[in-house]
């Protein structure tokens, strides 16, 4: 038998495991995560960034999403409502040539960005902060000492990996820190909240659809005929990516459960439900679509699953009533926007003028000391979550939780001075800033 000298065999050690140590382990890099490891990199904390999948940017890069939401206030001149990240995100983007403002939709801007410009920045500014990431990591334990979070245990492909820190934050999306570690989290009680199967489809007559109305005709089309076409959404969200013949579609609605193989099978499915939009995309505007292909599909984008059970619950009614907290930590204007039918999404809009806050306190886990949560895994009720889960409050959130845990050095991020925190971060809650970290 032959034997080839260019390879060597080994075998895994059965021990094999590398340990990390750090001020601030996150997981999850969508928008709060990543928020969050950067300004805590940005501030001089070892920081290490947990993410499954194989590259940063969460949904914000992985779904197709391609639009940020809840940066602005409502109303004729809307405002920017979080600084710091955000604001460096518009700028350098927008210098790029890699941002478009949606004016308008929503009595609000909603911000359109080029998905690969924001996977570089997301990359270049938490390699700038000296971030240690970690992806294609998927968390499988957590070691505790009663209210204490010790170590988390991650699994990948090359090896298991230990990541002991002093403070924990749970950007995940859908609480996985904390269900891991065996705390209390909260789901929906009766209902689903439908995420979105987005794509992008190319090749697309621009000039052709502009001559019929635009996406505006698509989505008036679309409010017509979805039944007659199986389509499960009976709108739609449709743009022409600047510059290009390329359209971003979300026409979908997939349930996302949490259990291994029906979040397995929502991917096939969602596949599937923007094959039928796609159909009727090229049946209803041949002229449009003739010559176009479904260029690529998104990662499921996924709205509400599982969230923590929190110090505070932020309810619809602080919402509505715009209730500023004695520790609020984050603001938005985003309306509230639920996804809890198959057919239609229920939009409640708010005037102008009105802001909402998130405090302190719906971030900090109610069985954990060094434990917080930003993004859609806070504790919120599930009408207020759908407001505030949108990517501006959860950049706010982010850059709130790295700041706590700087506060806390190396005691507990839930007995932190909230009126120092919120000098630090004095912009992102409406007040002249102080405290964010710029590059």
């Amino acid at each position: 038998m032959t034997v080839d000298r260019t390879a060597v065999i080994r075998r895994k050690p059965p021990e094999d495991v590398l340990d990390l140590r750090c001020d601030v382990c996150i997981v999850g890099s969508g928008a709060a995560g990543a928020a969050a490891a950067i300004e805590a990199g940005r501030l001089g904390r070892r920081v290490v960034l947990v993410d499954g999948a194989p590259a940063v940017g969460g949904q914000a890069t992985g779904a197709i999403i391609d639009t940020f939401c809840g940066f602005y206030s409502v109303g004729p001149k809307p405002e920017l409502l979080t600084y710091g990240i955000a604001e460096e995100l518009v700028r350098d983007l927008t210098a790029d040539g890699a941002m478009a403002r949606i004016d308008g939709r929503r009595n609000t801007i909603i911000l359109y960005y080029r998905n690969q410009a924001l996977q570089r920045w997301i990359e270049n500014a938490l390699v700038g902060a000296g971030v240690q990431v970690l992806t294609g990591a998927l968390v499988r334990k957590v070691e505790m000492e009663g209210r204490i979070l010790r170590r988390v245990l991650a699994t990948t492909r090359y090896g298991e990996v230990a990541i002991q820190a002093n403070t924990f934050i749970d950007a995940s999306g859908d609480a996985a820190l904390a269900w891991a570690a065996g705390l209390s989290v909260q789901e929906p009680a009766s209902e689903t909240i439908y995420g979105s199967q987005n794509g992008i489809v190319s090749r697309v007559n621009v000039a052709a659809l502009a001559a019929i109305g635009g996406p505006e005709e698509i989505k008036r089309r679309v409010v017509a005929k979805a039944s007659s076409y199986g389509l499960e959404r009976h709108d739609a969200f449709v743009y022409v990516l600047p510059d290009t013949d390329q359209l971003l579609v979300n026409m979908t609605h997939i349930a996302t459960p949490l259990d291994p193989l029906g979040a397995s099978r929502m991917v096939i499915e969602g596949h599937e439900q923007f094959d039928v939009a796609f159909a009727f995309l090229k049946a209803e505007f041949p002229d449009v679509f003739r010559d176009a292909i479904v260029d690529r599909y998104g990662q499921p984008g996924v709205r509400q699953t599982r969230w923590i059970k929190g110090r505070y619950q932020l309810t619809i009614g602080d919402v509505r009533a715009g209730t500023r907290f004695d520790d609020a930590v984050a603001r938005c204007a985003w309306g509230v926007e639920l996804h809890n039918k198959p057919s239609v999404v229920h939009w409640e809009g708010f005037p102008a003028g009105h802001v909402h806050y998130v405090p302190f306190r719906s971030m900090v886990h109610d069985d954990a000391d060094n434990l917080l949560a930003a993004g859609r895994c806070i504790d919120a009720d599930v009408l207020a979550l759908s407001s505030v889960r949108v990517m501006g409050p959860c950049i706010a959130m982010g850059i709130a939780a790295a700041h706590a845990a700087d506060i806390a050095g190396g005691d507990l991020v839930s007995q932190i001075d909230t009126r120092t925190l919120q000098q630090r971060i004095a912009a992102n809650i409406g007040q002249a800033s102080v405290g964010l970290t710029t590059p």
